[in-house]
């Protein structure tokens, strides 16, 4: 569990005057997640979710809130915030940004089945056609330029070959005709305990922290990365297959993607090991807090240099 910024109940019921939500009647810290601060809320009205933000700034908020309420409108099943009676998307609490969205039925998959990772393929894909003509941009805060400068400051915990396999990576990035690739908003974090399904159904995509405007095949490289993999973090072609024969049914990816999607895969296999990389060695504050394994994704990035026969041909 991560609560970085505790709320007290006289704090939060002056706080939820904003809305038209009702009284409050419970909350409680949730036991997931890792970046921000994360509450469930119940009110007379209904049940929701609080979140305080802990690293984004206004900028991003009006990103990541809008591009909620815009899928939401498009009828993409994912998060939506409230808005107040004073028509924003957020305000301060705790000297923190802190935002309210409605709570999403269902719970979380430890291991997608094959007509689970369908579902998502689909609703990936109608989030990205949906994104499409939301006009606000921002950049991916975990890119190519976040790549080369992370794993500089992670040099002196890094060995010889780590460093070595780091560059290698870079590198292909770099050689890859990148311009080419189709760009639109992504989810950027799109793992399985970031989607609940009720009764088998997926009731909704939530967790839009790391939302931004990139390459779409990152973002389906991320997904497949968690989503279509063993216990090993070996890609398994059924779930894949799955997946992307679904994504196509409503985007038809194009065959620059499909050329890129291999350097894609170890992109974001890079990507998510310095990230926790550097999330545990130099933590947040907090009052709990929980970091997850950087290694699972060190090996997941040598398997995706080494698994390239799956990957010859993605297109269905």
């Amino acid at each position: 569990m991560s609560v970085y910024t505790k709320v007290e109940t006289e704090e939060l019921t002056v706080f939820l005057n904003r809305y038209s939500i009702g009284k409050l009647l419970n909350f409680s810290g949730i036991t997931a997640g890792v970046t921000n601060t994360n509450y469930w809320l119940e009110t007379d009205s209904g049940h929701y979710v609080l979140t305080l933000f802990e690293h984004l700034d206004s900028l991003g908020l009006d990103y990541v809130l809008g591009l909620q309420h815009h899928l939401a409108d498009k009828g993409v099943r994912c998060t939506a915030p409230i808005i107040d009676k004073n028509g924003a998307l957020f305000s301060i609490l705790n000297y923190r940004p802190a935002a309210i969205v409605n709570r999403i039925p269902g719970s979380v998959y430890q291991d997608p089945t094959i007509d689970q990772c369908h579902q998502i393929g689909l609703e990936l894909a109608r989030f990205h056609v949906a994104g499409l003509n939301y006009r606000n941009e921002m950049p991916n805060n975990r890119g190519l330029s976040w790549l080369k400068s992370i794993s500089k400051d992670l040099r002196l915990l890094l060995t010889t070959s780590e460093q070595c396999l780091i560059n290698l990576v870079i590198n292909d990035i770099e050689s890859f005709d990148l311009v080419s690739l189709p760009l639109g908003s992504l989810h950027g974090d799109l793992f399985h305990d970031n989607v609940l399904f009720d009764d088998n159904c997926l009731s909704g995509i939530i967790d839009f922290d790391y939302a931004c405007h990139d390459y779409l095949i990152y973002d389906i490289a991320i997904t497949v990365n968690d989503w279509c993999i063993n216990a090993e973090g070996e890609l398994l072609s059924n779930k894949m297959s799955a997946f992307l024969n679904a994504y196509n049914e409503i985007r038809v990816m194009q065959t620059c993607e499909h050329s890129g999607l291999p350097i894609m895969l170890q992109a974001a296999a890079l990507r998510f090991w310095l990230s926790r990389l550097y999330d545990k060695h130099f933590p947040l504050k907090g009052e709990l807090t929980f970091v997850k394994d950087p290694n699972e994704f060190k090996k997941m990035l040598i398997l995706r240099r080494s698994q390239t026969q799956l990957l010859t041909n993605t297109k269905t």
